[in-house]
């Protein structure tokens, strides 16, 4: 994709990006360095373009662990996985989706589970509540050693290519 930072003419291959790939667009004032106005929508996913790449973020849970991973380890058309262009979390490294750390949804539910692992509680005057201080990414470990089972989901991407976002778009539309 092209780099369309600082380019005042960016709308025009925003436009162009999200209707090859079917996204209805919609307006929206860039504050960034690409200043674009021009936005995409699907459901709860918003699609923001960025220097070369798509930054796309859901509203909601997000894709379910077991699409994402699918949708990671599919063929892309140039030798490579489509998870080398749909990167989760917009990690550079591209991990798969359990590994980059898919979130589950922060409930009751869970707070019990880890609780009976041994988690405790703590009160945060800034928060004016309690939580359980725990990270992404040891949520996901408890999860991948089968220690904890939860339903996790993939809510952010970054999309490097065409080819991604066209396919990006196929697995949510398969979800909405």
């Amino acid at each position: 994709m092209k780099n369309l930072a600082g380019d005042k003419n960016c709308d025009k291959t925003i436009r162009e990006e999200l209707t090859i790939a079917g996204i209805p667009i919609f307006t929206e004032e860039s504050t960034g360095e690409v200043p674009y106005s021009a936005i995409g929508k699907i459901g709860y996913w918003t699609f923001r373009r960025a220097w070369y790449y798509w930054m796309v973020s859901c509203e909601g849970e997000g894709l379910p662990l077991e699409k994402a991973e699918k949708l990671h380890h599919t063929e892309h058309p140039t030798n490579k996985i489509m998870g080398n262009s749909i990167r989760s979390g917009g990690h550079c490294g591209c991990p798969a989706p359990s590994e980059y750390g898919a979130q589950p949804v922060y409930d009751e539910e869970l707070n019990e589970k880890l609780k009976e692992l041994g988690y405790k509680e703590e009160y945060s005057e800034m928060l004016e509540r309690s939580y359980i201080p725990i990270t992404i990414g040891e949520v996901s470990e408890l999860c991948n050693n089968g220690k904890l089972s939860v339903e996790r989901f993939v809510s952010s991407y970054h999309i490097d290519d065409q080819i991604g976002l066209n396919k990006f778009v196929e697995c949510v539309r398969e979800v909405e």
